[in-house]
């Protein structure tokens, strides 16, 4: 079908479902529920509204109705209850997590009138993610969406094709690319647990079947881990991936490019500015504007004119340093990423490049973990045979990381807080922001809790987490005197606590089985612990280096089973 902009309400067209399994997004189910809502919202004050759905079908369809009661739409940048909670408290309203039970057997006609979309209102409001700087609310109209959406659709058309998403919709560039512009094209999409390397085998097995295209919204935390071993020639080729959020490392776009056999299309751009760019970088490091974006290089920083950003008349200056290439440009790398400690000026980027030259160092992200003191954090990824793996070898690797930085920096300047990971933690939108930033620093501020390393996830029942012992962890004390162990009740309080955070409610605690404890776990010892979800329990395994610590499957009573 031919695009239409939003403020012709595409999903209101004439449009036969293709066979597709439920999962996947189209019109005839998406305005079932978008009317379910609309009737819901009739008694609801009017106004802006917090949206939070992390299941593509749900979030458009509660999305609709909003636009089409004459409401704004707010979407946080995560789902932490504090998060949505400070939101809330500022807004006319918040959208429960599923329909109420009342609204789930309406199915009433489609309203006789609805208000129209006024090209110059609000359509909603999106929160940065957060990654340089506390997370800022901007407002997006209908025209500056409208407006980038059409350029999608003249360089990336439709026609025949279905939309896998890997980044979150909750977010500018997975919302535009995920979920709008097939909205407007009338073609099917779906996301979620499409994360997964297995799953978007399985969709785009699923879309080559119903005879389309496979267009896939990515960005570079999957793209880098896309394993060899799926037969992804028997799955499908998709048409293209495109890729954004963070930057994506050329040997990433390759590797996918030579296991999907498709183009990964970059697009740079930011939540104030909407799309700028874009480059197959296989094939050419430079970045070419969108059309309808003007630019021009100010000393090292991009000026920027488009009916994407929200004042196209002031223009907008972007913070990352360029440089202007024959038809294009090349990114330099942040232009405002300088902080203050102790009155000092130190340069972010400076102390990641400086450690990003050792070989064991695969990567490296210069934080402000919020601390009173104002010191620096340092997220460093490193080979996995350079991980420490005791206090000791911890402590030496965090002196001579330091001293590798004296020559530059003063001493009071010199980053305070360190992490080790086997690789850099991020969001669905491949960034690490505020709440992972938070959530690796989180140890600082409670005693009673590892400290978190990152995660990965095999599919969405199955979780491997990265911890170490802090040496200040409060129940060590007296456990034992002259040689400290984390206590056995302790591990299960973790693992349980790891695993309701990972998969929501677990219902009422039954009992422990199989419960065995092996290995001593010491403070500074890096461990995993690997969950598994099962309808009614969860198993558990804390290991590393020095083998099993503690194994259990944890047995719960369901919600409904509870009784009264």
């Amino acid at each position: 079908m031919s695009f239409q902009p939003l403020v012709e309400r595409p999903w209101l067209r004439q449009s036969a479902a293709v066979e597709l399994p439920a999962h996947w997004c189209q019109l005839p189910a998406l305005l079932t529920l978008r009317r379910r809502w609309l009737h819901w919202l009739a008694d609801q004050p009017g106004g802006q509204w917090l949206l939070h759905q992390p299941d593509p079908l749900q979030f458009t369809a509660a999305l609709l109705a909003l636009w089409d009661s004459g409401r704004i739409a707010v979407l946080p940048a995560d789902d932490r209850p504090e998060t949505l909670q400070a939101i809330a408290a500022e807004l006319d309203g918040q959208l429960p997590p599923s329909l109420p039970p009342s609204a789930l057997e309406r199915d009433e006609l489609e309203p006789a009138q609805l208000p129209p979309l006024e090209p110059q209102a609000i359509a909603l409001a999106l929160y940065t993610s957060g990654s340089t700087g506390q997370p800022l609310r901007l407002s997006k109209r209908f025209d500056q969406l409208d407006s980038e959406l059409a350029v999608h659709a003249e360089l990336w058309p439709l026609a025949g094709a279905a939309v896998i998403a890997q980044v979150s919709h909750q977010h500018i560039y997975g919302l535009l690319a995920g979920v709008l512009h097939p909205l407007c094209a009338g073609a099917p999409f779906c996301g979620r647990d499409a994360l997964y390397p297995e799953v978007l085998a399985a969709r785009l097995s699923e879309a080559r079947t119903a005879g389309l295209a496979a267009v896939v919204v990515s960005s570079p935390a999957p793209l880098s881990r896309l394993p060899a071993h799926i037969d992804w020639a028997a799955a499908g080729t998709p048409l293209r991936l495109f890729s954004s959020g963070a930057p994506l490392q050329l040997e990433h776009a390759a590797q996918a490019e030579r296991l999907l056999q498709a183009p990964v299309l970059e697009i740079y751009g930011s939540t104030e500015t909407g799309g700028i760019a874009s480059r197959q970088q296989t094939q050419s490091a430079v970045w070419h504007a969108l059309p309808g974006v003007d630019w021009q290089v100010a000393g090292d920083t991009l000026l920027l004119r488009s009916a994407f950003l929200e004042q196209p008349a002031l223009g907008w200056q972007q913070a990352d340093r360029v440089a202007a290439q024959a038809n294009g440009f090349v990114l330099l790398g942040r232009g405002d990423r300088v902080a203050k400690v102790a009155g000092k000026r130190v340069s972010l980027e400076q102390i990641e490049q400086r450690l990003g030259q050792l070989p064991e160092v695969t990567a490296v992200r210069c934080v402000d973990p919020g601390r009173a003191d104002g010191r620096l954090g340092v997220v460093v990824a490193l080979r996995a045979d350079a991980l420490p793996q005791d206090h000791a070898a911890r402590r030496a690797l965090t002196e001579r990381l330091r001293t590798l930085l004296a020559d530059q920096l003063e001493r009071v300047a010199l980053p305070r807080y360190w992490r080790f990971v086997e690789q850099l933690p991020s969001n669905a939108q491949g960034k690490l922001d505020r709440a992972l930033i938070a959530r690796l620093f989180a140890d600082l501020d409670d005693d009673r809790l590892p400290r978190w390393l990152g995660e990965q996830w095999q599919d969405a029942e199955h979780c491997c987490q990265h911890y170490e012992v802090p040496e200040r962890l409060i129940y060590l004390r007296g456990h034992f005197n002259g040689f400290a162990l984390v206590p056995g009740v302790v591990m299960i309080q973790w693992a349980l606590q790891a695993a309701e955070q990972s998969f929501g409610a677990l219902g009422q605690f039954q009992r422990l089985e199989r419960l065995k404890f092996q290995t001593m776990l010491r403070p500074g010892m890096r461990f995993q612990l690997t969950l598994a979800r099962k309808p009614d329990a969860v198993t558990f395994t804390l290991e590393s280096a020095a083998g099993r610590h503690c194994t259990a499957t944890a047995r719960f009573l369901a919600a409904a089973d509870v009784p009264a």
